[in-house]
C-alpha cells in the first residue's frame, strides 16, 4: 500500500468515526419516536350516584397515552396487563377511547372492549373489538370493576404492560422502560 492509499484509508475511518459518533449523539437527542405512558387516576365513577346499582366500585382506573411521531401506519389489536401483587381470582375492566375534548364518559360510543381475566397467569386482556388505528396521539382510560374489599389488594400491587402482544415499536419501548400501572401510587405519569 504507498502512502496515498494510506492517507485515504485514514481520512475515511476519520470521516466514518465522527459521522457514526454524531449518529449516536443525534439518537441521544431524538425524542421517542413510540411511547406509551400510563397516568394512574382511581377515581370512582358512582361516587355522585345517591342509589348504587351494585355492590362493586366502578373506577376509573388509568389513561394509557399511546403517542406515535414515526409516519408509518400502526394499529393495535390488544392491550395484556400483568398483575404483580396478592393473587386476584376475578377481575373486570373495560377500555373507552378518551376525548380529549371533553371529560371522559364511559359510555357505549367510546367503547373500544370489555376485558378477560386469565387467572392462571395473573393477566388482565383487553382484545379489541375491531384493530385500533394508531395516530400521533392515542387516549384510552382503563375502567375497573371492583368489590371493595379488593380496595387495598390492588392499590398494593401493579400491572405490567405485556410487551409481547404490542406492536414491534411499543414492544421495545415497554421492553426498555417498564410501563406499569401502580394504583397505590401518586397521581403522576409512571414509565419506569
Amino acid at each position: 500500500m504507498n502512502m496515498k492509499h494510506a492517507s485515504y484509508a485514514v481520512i475515511v475511518c476519520a470521516i466514518l468515526h465522527f459521522s457514526v459518533h454524531a449518529m449516536e449523539e443525534k439518537v441521544k437527542t431524538m425524542p421517542e419516536q413510540f411511547s406509551i405512558k400510563i397516568e394512574p387516576k382511581w377515581e370512582d365513577l358512582d361516587k355522585n350516584k345517591k342509589i348504587k346499582i351494585f355492590n362493586d366500585k366502578w373506577i376509573l382506573a388509568c389513561d394509557i397515552i399511546i403517542k406515535k411521531l414515526a409516519p408509518e401506519f400502526i394499529s393495535l389489536h390488544e392491550i395484556h396487563l400483568v398483575w404483580k401483587g396478592e393473587k386476584i381470582e376475578k377481575l373486570i375492566g373495560s377500555l373507552y377511547e378518551k376525548n380529549s375534548d371533553k371529560n371522559f364518559m364511559p359510555i357505549e360510543k367510546y367503547l373500544i372492549c370489555d376485558s378477560k381475566w386469565k387467572k392462571s397467569e395473573q393477566k388482565l386482556i383487553l382484545k379489541f373489538d375491531k384493530p385500533k388505528k394508531l395516530y400521533a396521539t392515542n387516549k384510552l382510560s382503563l375502567v375497573l370493576t371492583i368489590p371493595e374489599k379488593m380496595e387495598d389488594t390492588l392499590k398494593e400491587g401493579c400491572f405490567m404492560v405485556d410487551s409481547e402482544v404490542l406492536p414491534e415499536p411499543y414492544s421495545q419501548y415497554t421492553n426498555q422502560n417498564n410501563v406499569c400501572l401502580c394504583l397505590g401510587a401518586p397521581q403522576t405519569s409512571l414509565d419506569r
